[in-house]
């Protein structure tokens, strides 16, 4: 199957488990990868099902290079060090369904490319870096660092459950979150004679997502450089866990169309006391944005702030800036007024 991949195809897996090495899709459109079921159809890194040398491990699983209107549904993926699936920047109309992502992102050092060894760099769980990706009712577990990486806009999670990220090298900083929004490594845009990088744009419905470990956030979607756009992000009815919930930014003026945030009905709930449950930094006036009927839940001892403690803390933004309504906050166990530590430092 492999040397023979076309367009306007679809591959059924059977009911079976295959030791992959990788399945480079490249200068493809209209293309379908199908198994029996997540539970039947199993893509295996590694040859023994025990085996815990992550360094035994393959790179990749599904990798998408330049592919339009692709499908991979009903099958499992485990056990890869680099990351499960990788659909690149310049792919779009992406749909991952019914999947069962398990031990993907793995062993960002040490990789075996030939001496010295060397690094990976930003494994994950599954890396949405085109545009018009969907994930839908599926799940990423136990991910090496990011379960989840976005990178292009209008991608949509839904129905998703992302549980325990950044369970690798447990005593390393920079890892973990849930979901991580961040620049796009292969586009940019010049703005007045000026390079702007390109941001995730993402929106999540009806998902559990939970770190499970109090290093990073559930939802990393925060500020990054002045070349970089905001990475933007929209939340509904979903339960958001981590270190600190969710990490933000709002943009008033989005390059190339319109996308404001949205934050309504969520559990947004953090692990760590001296870290703010919500984080908003540089965030723009936004008349169409809002962060309503949500609950935030601290910790017992919360108080990540001096002399005043709330589930929000606002940095470097206008205190008119975000509009709240309607939000509750339940500090260790306690109903307590909800409240935004504004000019927070």
């Amino acid at each position: 199957m492999k040397g023979k991949l076309a367009s306007n195809t679809s591959y059924f897996l059977v009911d079976s488990a295959f030791l992959v090495d990788s399945i480079i899709v490249k200068d493809l459109v209209n293309i379908s990868f199908i198994g029996k079921s997540k539970s039947k159809t199993i893509l295996e890194g590694i040859s023994s099902a025990d085996r815990e040398d992550t360094l035994s491990w393959s790179l990749k699983c599904f990798d998408l290079d330049n592919v339009d209107f692709a499908v991979i549904k009903d099958l499992q993926i485990r056990r890869f060090r680099w990351f499960g699936i990788r659909v690149g920047s310049f792919s779009s109309s992406f749909l991952g369904y019914n999947l069962y992502v398990d031990s993907c992102g793995w062993a960002a050092w040490g990789v075996p490319i030939g001496p010295p060894l060397q690094e990976i760099k930003s494994p994950g769980g599954v890396k949405l870096f085109g545009d018009n990706g969907t994930f839908r009712q599926s799940t990423i577990k136990n991910s090496g660092w990011d379960g989840m990486q976005v990178a292009g806009y209008d991608v949509l999670v839904d129905s998703t459950t992302i549980d325990s990220a950044g369970v690798d090298e447990p005593g390393a900083t920079y890892q973990g979150d849930g979901i991580h929004i961040f620049r796009n490594p292969d586009i940019s845009y010049n703005v007045n004679g000026q390079t702007i990088h390109k941001a995730g744009r993402l929106t999540v419905n009806e998902c559990y997502i939970n770190t499970a470990h109090p290093k990073k956030s559930g939802i990393e979607a925060g500020y990054k450089d002045p070349q970089t756009e905001k990475p933007l992000l929209r939340a509904y009815n979903s339960y958001i866990a981590g270190g600190k919930a969710i990490d933000v930014t709002q943009d008033a003026n989005p390059l190339n169309g319109a996308f404001y945030s949205y934050f309504e009905n969520c559990r947004l709930e953090s692990f760590r006391a001296d870290r703010p449950t919500f984080r908003i930094e540089n965030a723009d006036a936004m008349p169409f944005s809002w962060i309503k009927n949500n609950t935030f839940y601290s910790p017992e001892g919360y108080n990540p702030f001096i002399g005043e403690d709330c589930p929000v803390g606002e940095y470097d933004t206008d205190s008119t800036a975000v509009l709240y309504l309607n939000n509750t906050w339940i500090k260790a166990d306690t109903l307590t007024d909800f409240c935004v530590k504004h000019n927070a430092e």
